[in-house]
């Protein structure tokens, strides 16, 4: 092994071993509420683990407005292996972030063969704080999973230039397939394939002065293009399916509710922000509002990038490797930076992930270029870089501490940013479920001061109002969500539930009806209605309930306990026996908790639990 070898492997070894230890503070932390009951808790494709059934769910629903079957199968492996325990979901998140920041170096390795400004750049990869919403929050499992066939798309193409290997074309081309499948913010890669031609590959050449024709060049660029007609085909595709998922989920803000103009001004001025947040990484926030930006916030960014790009142009001879960070932010950043507006937010840590690495290679390869004109500056630059990344591992360690808990994520994120509703609503939510109720309720009037009649703040409110007994005053804040939003299925459901406590019977039928007809496979639900069905007499009706929620949900115990309930109420004995025995299999707590089988009129579970949209 060369000394050029062992540098590698313990250059890899070590980042392996900071960027696990930064990330093991998560292993303690719970699932979050945001997104991450959607995506795992409340799941049940996800939670039951592996299955045929499963695996067709992932590649044919829209759930979360989204397609990403891996991401789904990914979450549904760890589901298999370590239940619902969120210790091993965090772990995984935090071994493929390592894992990345290892290919990184590797793969600027292979494309430069400069070895300690790769690691440079792997290590500010690894180590960023910008880049520990990424990691830290189990939703975030397509930023790391699909970063993984980033670098191992990259990697095989580099391969495939650098040495011939044309077996390497199709792997990239397969790779990139298998991103798309986990995160659709892939799609740039056949522009950033067409970077790497550039620099470091050195396969095109910028075009000359006006009437300088170079017919090497154009040939050159032609087959560059030629050669990226399946991963733009890919591409496409992506973009397609994607629009469809997000538009017809309700993610895609219409132009009605957020002028083109601000998506424009807000988008460029994002680019400003994420590159001073990159030098000044404070006040990170799990959720920036967007709010309404004075014109000339997104002239002067507009006016500020293109001087950039152009300086970045004329200087792309001389210092190839700053064109290329610098295309590289711009373009990988592109998808997610608001022109489309995806969501509420005015930006996200997140979205960083992968544009990083491009001004990361432009200060490393600046740097390594200032020591070879300039050796004295050695000895400044040197110890400055590593002094970024110490105080990079310090503000990261900081950083993931907040995410220990549902309470400090939305609190450190009030305490950053002004007038800022996601995170009130979240805090309220956080105290709702630790029993807080009384400051639950505060958190939600606070969000509902700042986006007055909110439906899903005003769900939330109506629950920690129910939870605090004051059914009437909840039933109201539900009636007014849905009045504001008539198909948000969680506040049919919660009106329903407060209804049928009171005894409103008939109307809680309709609600739970209603919140079927637009979330059909809750099975939650069709427990709660076979139970009010059962109330009034109406057995039989109950019956296909309580089965539908068992062919939603097999392993449903309340199902099975509360089918027997009504089999036995129509004398089929030996069928409820048999729902019994099982109910009481999946969870033999039922045997204490769940009452004896009850007289006619009274089903066996008195409800559910409040949902959160």
């Amino acid at each position: 092994m060369t000394k050029k070898h062992r540098d590698l492997a313990a250059i890899m070894l070590a980042l392996c071993l900071v960027t696990l230890v930064i990330y093991s503070q998560t292993a303690y932390s719970p699932f979050f509420m945001t997104d991450d009951d959607d995506y795992v808790v409340r799941n049940i494709h996800v939670a039951s683990g592996l299955s045929l059934g499963s695996v067709a769910w992932a590649f044919t629903t829209f759930h979360a407005a989204n397609w990403h079957p891996l991401t789904w199968l990914s979450l549904m492996t760890d589901s298999q292996l370590f239940g619902m325990n969120p210790m091993g979901f965090h772990l995984v998140n935090a071994a493929l972030h390592a894992a990345n920041a290892a290919l990184l170096l590797l793969l600027l390795l292979v494309l430069t063969e400069a070895l300690w400004p790769s690691a440079f750049v792997a290590a500010l990869f690894a180590l960023h704080p910008l880049h520990v919403e990424s990691v830290a929050w189990i939703a975030e499992r397509k930023d790391v999973l699909s970063a993984l066939f980033w670098m191992l798309t990259l990697l095989c193409y580099a391969l495939y230039v650098k040495r011939s290997r044309r077996g390497m074309y199709l792997c990239s081309l397969a790779f990139f397939a298998l991103g798309l499948m986990a995160k659709p913010m892939l799609v740039t890669i056949p522009v950033v394939l067409l970077l790497l031609d550039f620099w470091p590959l050195g396969r095109l050449g910028l075009p000359r002065a006006a009437g300088g024709k170079n017919p090497a060049a154009a040939a050159a660029w032609r087959r560059a293009l030629l050669e990226k007609v399946p991963f733009f085909g890919l591409t496409a595709a992506s973009c397609a399916v994607t629009f469809y998922a997000q538009s017809h989920g309700g993610a895609v803000a219409a132009l009605s509710r957020l002028a083109l103009s601000d998506r424009i001004g807000n988008g460029f001025w994002s680019y400003l922000v994420y590159l001073r947040k990159t030098v000044f990484p404070s006040d990170l926030a799990v959720y920036y509002p967007l709010v309404p930006l004075p014109a000339w916030k997104g002239v002067v960014a507009a006016a500020l990038l293109s001087a950039l790009a152009v300086l970045a142009l004329k200087k792309a001879r001389s210092y190839p490797y700053c064109a290329f960070g610098y295309f590289w932010y711009l373009v990988t950043l592109l998808p997610v930076a608001g022109f489309i507006q995806v969501g509420g937010q005015a930006m996200a840590d997140r979205y960083t992930y992968l544009p990083h690495i491009g001004l990361f290679v432009a200060l490393a390869w600046g740097g390594d270029e200032l020591c070879r004109r300039r050796p004295a500056l050695r000895r400044v630059l040197v110890p400055a870089a590593g002094a970024a990344l110490v105080l990079c591992t310090v503000l990261s360690w900081v950083q993931v501490g907040y995410w220990k808990d549902n309470e400090g994520i939305y609190s450190h994120s009030i305490a950053v940013t002004e007038n800022n509703y996601f995170a009130y609503n979240g805090l309220g939510r956080a105290y709702d479920q630790e029993g807080k109720t009384d400051l639950a309720i505060v958190q939600f009037n606070e969000a509902l001061r700042i986006v007055p009649h909110d439906p899903e703040f005003l769900c939330n409110l109506g629950n920690a109002l129910d939870n605090k007994g004051r059914t009437l005053e909840a039933i109201g804040a539900y009636q007014e969500a849905l009045r504001g939003n008539p198909r948000l299925a969680v506040g049919h459901y919660n009106l329903g539930l407060s209804l049928a406590k009171i005894g409103r019977l008939n109307e809680a039928i309709a609600e739970y009806n209603e919140e079927l007809r637009l979330n059909p496979e809750d099975s939650q639900a069709h427990l709660d209605l076979g139970n009010a069905l059962d109330d009034q007499g109406r057995a039989a009706e109950a019956i296909g309930h309580y089965q539908e929620a068992l062919s939603l949900n097999p392993q449903f115990a309340l199902a099975h306990y509360n089918l027997g309930i009504a089999l036995e109420k129509q004398g089929r004995a030996e069928e409820a026996n048999r729902h019994f025995s099982e109910a009481l299999r999946l969870n033999p707590d039922l045997a204490k908790t769940a009452p004896a089988p009850p007289p006619f009129g009274q089903s066996g579970n008195p409800g559910g639990s409040n949902k959160t949209p």
